[in-house]
């Protein structure tokens, strides 16, 4: 079974309104957005914002996941580079993998500041990292100080 963004999306909405709309960790001027969502190595990859944190998300085939425990590690390999998410278990959704990318959202000022956020740390896991400097350095850009091309 492989989750659906939407369901994701009122899932976390649910638990807003059920649990955490009255905690004090809770940021008023947010709301649940599933941010960026795309298909990525045929799993669902985007940033799932809510007034109380904000996380990577994977959501693969569900079954696939089902014997791994709550709360263990499994390394992805995105384009920027090796990362590792959390395995987690709902009673509703199934099983997904999440990277926390803030533990609170207390000092967002509005949704706009927290998608654009989220935008950019999507497009940083999706970016492939510079190449490296190899510090060669040409003859005439030993004269000219410029390095080779």
């Amino acid at each position: 079974m492989t989750i659906k963004v939407a369901d994701l999306v009122a899932r976390y909405q649910a638990i807003y309104e059920e649990r955490m709309r009255d905690l004090p960790i809770v940021n008023p001027r947010l709301a649940v957005e599933a941010v960026g969502f795309e298909q990525w190595d045929d799993k669902d990859l985007g940033v799932l914002i809510t007034p109380w944190f904000m996380n990577l998300v994977l959501l693969p085939d569900s079954d696939k996941l089902a014997g791994f425990p709550q709360g263990e590690q499994v390394q992805c390999q995105f384009p920027s580079g090796p990362c590792d998410l959390t395995v987690y278990q709902d009673e509703e959704l199934g099983t997904y993998l999440a990277a926390v990318l803030f533990r609170t959202v207390a000092d967002f000022p509005d949704q706009d500041v927290a998608r654009a956020v989220a935008e950019e740390a999507l497009a940083n896991v999706l970016a492939e990292p510079p190449a490296k400097d190899t510090g060669t350095v040409s003859r005439r850009g030993l004269l000219t100080g410029l390095k080779a091309s």
